[in-house]
């Protein structure tokens, strides 16, 4: 029997959740009498949680925020005990829970990547012999003397990350941070794990991401308020759970709609729209660069999808979801705004936003733009508008190609006379 690298038996996290507020007099009062207050509240964060991680496998962890995935990996890379339960650990572990936590501010970028090797174990010799390699792949050769405090967000990140997998571990954990730098250097990043994988190490990742999820990971475990709901494979765990969030906004919903006196409908005209409406979108258009609206689009048109955020009364931020998608329901794009405020860049609880696509290289067919809003801690679903506002590409003059999937690539074919002499 193949032995494991990491298991965790039954394990469980308690936090006492202190006060934050200074004693009343009437706490006071009767502290002075008694000799003692009410005890402090307790909080499973965790709840009797057991898997088995096998050597060369990945295991994804998905979950809303606060239900206990953080928590989990912090003890899986020994930062912390179970309050009740065991974790065993075979092989060295290096943990991306909060890339650059550690840097000093006031450091330059090699002074906090020796510091970082160092303190993982390494010796200084061996952080030196790795130095030239973890500069390359952070791509900071211009600014890696410089003082960190001095560098952007996406900078700092990318020493982070460039540092802790370099430490060359048996297990690489990840908490929430393949979203590092732009796209191309998330793709080397990604291409970075594919051939960690490949060399028979281990990984256990979470993420939103559930397209990264199902492409990094072999098993994914879902957590549900601190309980383990399903160990699966990726497929069958993704659909899970999306439905658990629709449970959650269905739930919402409706004990929303028995405070008002009213019902909740999630079905429109035209597919459907779901979630709790106490944060909408509204007035959805779809235009080309000429303020067209009639629905259709050449492969070369802009799209532009304009509509008005509403937070209403008690929502202060959101996150923001927009993908393009076929009639089959292929994904063929999605964007995520984790805070609309912040990445938004607005304070308005109402206000029009316009999303613009330079062109649309799909082939001809029937699309929707689908989009929605979410809690920042994305437990369940605000407003969610599926397969109701769509557009079609239309078929332009053919060249003879018979052309299947979903992007357009336009290939051409020449034949060369001298098949020898090309």
């Amino acid at each position: 029997m193949k032995s494991t690298i990491i298991t965790a038996d039954s394990v469980s996290k308690k936090y006492k959740l202190q006060r934050n507020r200074p004693l009343t007099l009437h706490e006071l009062f009767v502290k002075g009498l008694t000799g003692r207050l009410k005890p402090a509240r307790t909080f499973w964060a965790l709840k009797d949680i057991t898997f088995d991680l096998f050597p060369g496998r990945s295991l994804g962890i998905i979950g809303h925020n606060g239900a206990g995935k953080s928590t989990l990996l912090r003890l899986l890379c020994g930062l912390g005990l179970p309050t009740e339960g065991k974790i065993r650990r075979f092989g060295n572990i290096s943990g991306l829970l909060d890339l650059g936590k550690g840097f000093h501010p006031d450091m330059t970028g090699r002074e906090n990547l020796l510091t970082g090797g160092i303190l993982n174990g390494l010796s200084k010799q061996q952080v030196v012999a790795l130095e030239k390699e973890i500069i390359a792949f952070s791509e900071l050769e211009d600014f890696i003397d410089q003082p960190v405090r001095t560098y952007s967000k996406g900078m700092y990140l990318r020493l982070a990350f460039a540092t802790a997998i370099h430490l060359d571990p048996d297990i690489l954990v990840i908490d929430e941070v393949l979203s590092v730098g732009d796209h191309r250097f998330r793709k080397k990043c990604t291409d970075w794990l594919d051939r960690f994988r490949a060399a028979g190490k281990s990984m256990i990742l979470t993420s939103h991401d559930t397209d990264q999820i199902q492409h990094l990971c072999d098993e994914v475990l879902i957590l549900e308020e601190g309980r383990l709901d399903l160990l699966a494979d990726p497929i069958s765990a993704v659909k899970r759970y999306n439905d658990l969030m629709q449970q959650r906004t269905e739930k919402r919903a409706a004990q929303l709609a028995a405070e008002k006196g009213s019902s909740a409908t999630t079905f429109v005209d035209s597919g459907i729209r779901m979630g709790t409406r106490e944060a909408t979108l509204s007035d959805v258009r779809l235009f080309n660069e000429n303020g067209e609206l009639n629905g259709n689009l050449d492969g070369e048109s802009e799209l532009i999808v304009q509509f008005v955020y509403d937070f209403g009364e008690h929502v202060t931020d959101a996150a923001l979801v927009l993908g393009i998608y076929s009639e089959t329901d292929i994904k063929c794009f999605e964007t995520f705004v984790v805070s609309f405020a912040t990445e938004l860049d607005t304070s308005s609880p109402k206000g029009l936003v316009r999303c613009r696509f330079p062109q649309m290289p799909l082939n001809p067919g029937k699309y929707f733009v689908n989009l929605g809003l979410r809690p920042p801690d994305q437990s369940y679903v605000y407003d969610y508008y599926w397969k109701v506002h769509g557009f079609t590409i239309l078929k332009t003059d053919g060249d003879g190609l018979s052309n299947s999937g979903v992007v357009s690539l336009n290939p051409s074919f020449s034949i060369l006379k001298d098949a020898t002499n090309p």
